[in-house]
């Protein structure tokens, strides 16, 4: 009877714990596709079949949340669209000279307030995107 109870003991902690583990929310904010990144961010790395990031210098990106993603550099804009899931941030700037280039599906590598750092989804890539809030 006395090791029914441990069993019995044991078990209820198990599925307890349990509970309360998978209960918990993620904060998902920064992953959440209608929460654009705020404020401007500029391309702090961008690596194809080599260091790319000079393409970019100048031009300041900007998130929006109806799917919009706007780089200017003062001079030139550039409009393209971009969404996000959990996992990959998808860019689109259809056939605008160097920016076609970012056009992918990014897997997410990391995301937080000041930094967003994406690779290519394929595994024969080495490509990255790096962004950098200013």
């Amino acid at each position: 009877m006395k090791q029914l109870l441990k069993k019995l003991w044991i078990a209820i902690f198990i599925i307890s714990t349990s509970a309360f583990i998978f209960s918990c929310s993620k904060n998902d904010d920064n992953n959440n596709p209608a929460n654009p990144p705020a404020g401007n961010w500029r391309i702090s790395l961008y690596f194809d079949t080599g260091d790319e990031t000079a393409n970019f210098a100048g031009y300041s990106l900007t998130f929006a949340g109806n799917a919009v993603v706007t780089a200017s550099n003062g001079v030139n804009t550039v409009t393209g669209t971009w969404s996000q899931t959990s996992t990959k941030y998808n860019l689109n700037f259809g056939t605008t000279p160097v920016f076609e280039d970012l056009n992918d599906d990014w897997l997410i590598v990391e995301k937080n307030s000041t930094s967003i750092k994406l690779k290519d989804d394929s595994p024969a890539q080495d490509d990255k995107l790096e962004f950098t809030k200013q």
